[in-house]
């Protein structure tokens, strides 16, 4: 049946073992909380300070964000350059103004003449005061972990870290990856403190490719990776050879769990926002996709020990006014909007399913000179719509024979700013392991 916000909101994950695990849990006490893990402020390579990314993030109805600069925290002293930035610099300059406008000259510390100018970067721990609030908005530590294989930009989010994280490099791309979220699970174990790797943007020059999840070990036994990034460069949806992100989600979540006896990979959705003066498509703006999280309580520790058993939804427009999943299937139910139609798609591969990949051509990474992978072409069966339903209720009962199941729900609601023109509203549950046997945890 049907859970209510006015009962219980209950987002049970994946295995039996966690959704055991999540049945313990003071399911009548908790709610949903709106975050995003991936965004950039001065202090790497986006055009405003953090405060006024806080401030649109707040505003908009966020509860919590991670502001994930390249390499870098918010701490110790640094000094940007607003007259000449790295980049943008009509944006930087039109932000310094809004900066001083809203926060006041004596909060926007200045040095340099005019041409010259350099602005102090305030620390998180100094501007973090003028957000957070107990239940309503607060900030979780993280960096993008910004690395290399070759020529193949391998980019991880650290969630809830305390200490920076240098890059780890590697001897391929899948080995880079699992360095990196290595130093991540280490960091959290020395600490004793719950904290989340995430794989971002895949398909960023195509520098991932679905191969190179297939064997990644996780200590907790549960991979994380960006299935939707709002960034306008990062080829979301591939191309005329490589696939979208949400196929590339579908046929690692097969292989791993069908072939490989590994544990699931769950999706994670961000917008990787960089630009707050410019607004549209082409841009990459805040607000395009998010997690909700179910959580007794807005913490870092709580919503991020929320993530790490994978309880939460995506969504770049869809809220969930139900959700419930079990070993028998998944239930939904769509917080509607008035003028707004529904559709949900249960997505998943069966146990039968061909696996077995074909090499297809070798194709370029989007960049000239640069040498080819290859692109490998997998069953159409794998990722493919279980059930449809029209409508904002949803119920899909588990056969016995898939490997897993998810639910995708699309409006016909235009998103407000997309990634891509023509967009609508969406959400994604994460996949729900069917219990046959394999319980898609490590061996």
């Amino acid at each position: 049946m049907f859970t209510h916000r006015s009962a219980s909101l209950r987002l049970l994950a994946l295995s039996s073992l966690s959704i055991l695990a999540l049945g313990a849990a003071h399911a009548d006490e908790a709610r949903w909380w709106r975050g995003n893990t991936h965004t950039h402020s001065w202090w790497s390579d986006g055009d405003a300070p953090p405060e006024t990314i806080a401030d649109w993030y707040k505003s908009q109805g966020y509860q919590f964000l991670v502001i994930s600069d390249h390499n870098t925290m918010q701490r110790g002293e640094k000094w940007y350059p607003v007259d000449e930035p790295p980049r943008r610099p009509d944006a930087v300059r039109a932000a310094f103004d809004r900066y001083t406008d809203q926060f006041g000259e004596d909060w926007v510390e200045v040095r340099g003449k005019p041409g010259e100018r350099e602005v102090r970067l305030k620390t998180l721990n100094e501007f973090r005061p003028l957000f957070e609030e107990a239940g309503r908005f607060l900030f979780i530590n993280g960096e993008e972990i910004t690395d290399r294989h070759e020529h193949h930009p391998v980019h991880l989010n650290g969630i809830n870290l305390i200490d920076l994280v240098e890059p780890q490099g590697g001897d391929s791309v899948a080995d880079t990856i699992q360095n990196n979220m290595d130093a991540v699970i280490e960091q959290s174990n020395r600490h004793a403190q719950p904290m989340v790797v995430h794989l971002n943007h895949p398909n960023f020059h195509f520098a991932v490719t679905a191969e190179d999840f297939f064997q990644l070990e996780h200590e907790a036994g549960d991979g994380f990776f960006e299935m939707y990034n709002g960034h306008s460069g990062v080829h979301n949806n591939g191309d005329e050879e490589r696939v979208s992100a949400e196929r590339l989600w579908d046929i690692v979540l097969a292989n791993r769990l069908g072939t490989y006896d590994r544990s699931v990979i769950y999706g994670v959705a961000t917008d990787d926002a960089h630009e707050f003066s410019n607004w549209g498509p082409g841009f990459t703006n805040p607000g395009r996709g998010w997690i909700m999280v179910r959580s007794t309580h807005l913490t870092p520790n709580k919503i991020t020990a929320a993530v790490r058993r994978g309880d939460f939804y995506n969504s770049t427009g869809v809220e969930l006014d139900a959700l419930h999943i079990d070993e028998s299937g998944i239930q939904l139910s769509v917080d509607e909007k008035p003028g707004v139609e529904y559709t949900v798609e249960f997505v998943g591969t069966r146990k039968s399913t061909d696996l077995v990949p074909i090499a297809g051509p070798r194709a370029p990474d989007g960049d000239a000179g640069k040498p080819p992978r290859t692109v490998y072409r997998y069953s159409e069966s794998i990722g493919e719509v279980l059930a449809r339903v029209d409508g904002p209720d949803a119920q899909y009962r588990v056969r016995g024979d898939e490997l897993y199941v998810r639910a995708r729900v699309t409006s016909s609601r235009q998103h407000g700013n997309p990634f891509a023109e023509g967009d609508v509203e969406m959400a994604w549950t994460q996949p729900m392991v069917v219990n046959t046997g394999s319980t898609g945890t490590k061996p």
